[in-house]
């Protein structure tokens, strides 16, 4: 095969995003920390799966300008963290090469592997090697100068997935922190399986189940409900047509009328029958569309929100009608915890959107935020070092509103930027008093080790806790109450005077309370106070100022 159509690559993309997701758990391992938050393989997947979904989209699965185009968007909107933004770039650079192609040769893709480097490189301020951009750059490079002489697409494909497995095999080369902790990169080795999974289709395995390997666990339902649950209603109905010859124009005008209503939509016609699936907070307005066509054969509605009763009461908050908290400025923030959350709302915050350490929103999640607020003008809090590129990447996408994102990179700094936010200000006023009160405050982080590891020439046990300041590991051990004390002594003996925890889901109040208290009475003027927080996997967060 010498040349590449729309179909080949709607194939090759989706046989992609199987492929990552089949592996989303081995990458998601390759944190270079060994805390429980790797997050790489599941951003990544969220932007394939988008993508997937915009591909189905397609009207003409045979043009490669729907098909580029589709799968360009799609996983833009689908991006989550530094490494779904960074992929999505990729694939941008890539796709704008060849979406005016009638089909595709070798040469065509090595052009579009370049442009892939530079748009990437381009989107991140501060491009760090080994990571993912290695590997889209060397993979560039040796394309042209390696395979530019090969025609056919197997041998083409073979080859380029060999060098990607090379090139991700040396990511630890450029990065002490891969070599401390013996990992290769993740981004790069998520890289590498989508360029598997393209080769795997090209060579003829085209068969794609996306929907068996999307599968979750309760556990990983219980995570994700806040942000999976935007429709309440699971509604099926079966229909006996009027018209069994029913036309190809009616069928697209019924999938247009459930794509405006809902999402999960699945749409069969077989012989006299029409069948549909689809996620909607109208399940009514389905049938009485549906009544147009025939007879209701089999209905069946289900509450989705009430199979998640840890969910209803704030996906209820999302379908009443909105009270603005300001004037002049919506606030949307990033929050990992129910208790967090009411803590942002009490502040004043208008949207927030659930997610932290391994669930980053999307770009979509924050593009819906925005579309709602009656605000011109927008303060993004993404609360996580990892979110700051998406809460950028959709600051340079809103043309209506003006965005502020303040790179508040823990949940304790997105709070003392609301503690110092005045509605009345304008962007720069507004930004300077937020980042003069933010970098008075410590923000604490309390984690625990998920492997044997080492951080920082610091030998580091399997459940052993983690106490950070910032991003720098200041004690470990397995007594929670002793490596905690120990970091906040040595803090609250530089001068500060009032401590916030925050206690997490795998701890009780009582346990935060003991570490006050004996505190309080080495510190009689430490000003203390302690929140159910909620979040997972940081039994402890805590601010000092």
């Amino acid at each position: 095969m010498t040349e590449l159509k729309g179909k080949d690559f709607y194939i090759a993309f989706k046989k992609a995003a199987e492929t990552l997701l089949v592996n989303k758990d081995e990458i998601n391992a390759l944190n270079v920390f060994p805390v429980p938050d790797g997050d790489t393989g599941s951003n990544m997947s969220s932007g394939m799966l988008e993508a997937c979904e915009w591909l189905d989209r397609v009207h003409d699965k045979y043009s490669i300008k729907e098909v580029m185009k589709n799968m360009r968007d799609g996983i833009l909107m689908g991006a989550r963290g530094n490494s779904g933004v960074i992929l999505s770039q990729i694939f941008r650079g890539f796709t704008e090469v060849l979406e005016n192609k009638k089909t595709v040769t070798t040469k065509d893709f090595i052009e579009a592997l370049k442009r892939a480097k530079e748009i990437a490189y381009h989107a991140v301020i501060k491009p760090v090697e080994g990571t993912m951009l290695t590997l889209i750059r060397k993979l560039a490079d040796r394309a042209e100068k390696e395979l530019s002489e090969i025609e056919d697409f197997e041998e083409f494909l073979d080859r380029l997935y060999e060098i990607s497995e090379e090139i991700v095999e040396e990511t630890p080369k450029y990065l002490k922190k891969l070599r401390d902790a013996n990992v290769v990169d993740a981004g790069a080795k998520g890289l590498s399986y989508i360029i598997k999974g393209f080769r795997d289709a090209i060579r003829g395995d085209t068969e794609v189940n996306l929907k068996q390997i999307e599968s979750a666990s309760p556990e990983e339902i219980r995570e994700i409900a806040y942000e999976e649950i935007k429709f309440q209603y699971c509604t099926e109905c079966v229909l006996k047509l009027n018209n069994p010859q029913i036309s190809k124009e009616d069928l697209d005008k019924i999938r247009a009328f459930l794509e405006e209503l809902g999402d999960s939509i699945v749409l069969v016609h077989q012989g006299e029958y029409l069948k549909t699936h689809v996620h909607t907070n109208r399940p009514g307005k389905v049938f009485e569309e549906f009544i147009n066509y025939g007879e209701l054969y089999k209905i069946k509605v289900d509450n989705m929100k009430v199979q998640h009763e840890h969910v209803v009461e704030s996906a209820k908050e999302e379908v009443e009608e909105y009270e603005s908290n300001n004037e002049n400025w919506g606030i949307v923030t990033v929050s990992p915890g129910e208790g967090l959350t009411k803590i942002f709302k009490s502040l004043g915050v208008d949207k927030v959107i659930f997610g932290g350490q391994t669930m980053n929103p999307s770009v979509k999640d924050f593009m819906d935020a925005i579309e709602t607020l009656p605000q011109k003008k927008i303060l993004i809090l993404p609360n996580n070092p990892n979110i700051i590129l998406t809460a950028e990447k959709v600051a340079d996408m809103v043309e209506d509103k003006e965005i502020l994102v303040i790179k508040t990179k823990y949940v304790q700094e997105g709070i003392a930027a609301l503690l110092a936010f005045d509605d009345t200000m304008e962007f720069d006023e507004l930004k300077e008093a937020i980042e003069s009160e933010i970098s008075g405050i410590v923000p604490i982080q309390v984690t625990y080790a998920i492997r044997d590891s080492e951080i920082a020439g610091e030998e580091i046990k399997k459940d052993e806790y983690l106490v950070f300041v910032g991003k720098e590991l200041k004690a470990h051990g397995f007594d929670l109450n002793e490596v905690v004390t120990k970091v906040l002594e040595e803090q609250i003996d530089r001068g500060f005077e009032i401590m916030t925890m925050f206690y997490g889901q795998e701890i009780e109040a009582k346990t935060a309370e003991l570490i006050a208290n004996e505190l309080m009475e080495k510190y009689p003027d430490l000003e203390v106070e302690i929140h159910d927080g909620g979040q997972p996997h940081y039994p402890l967060l805590i601010s000092l100022e």
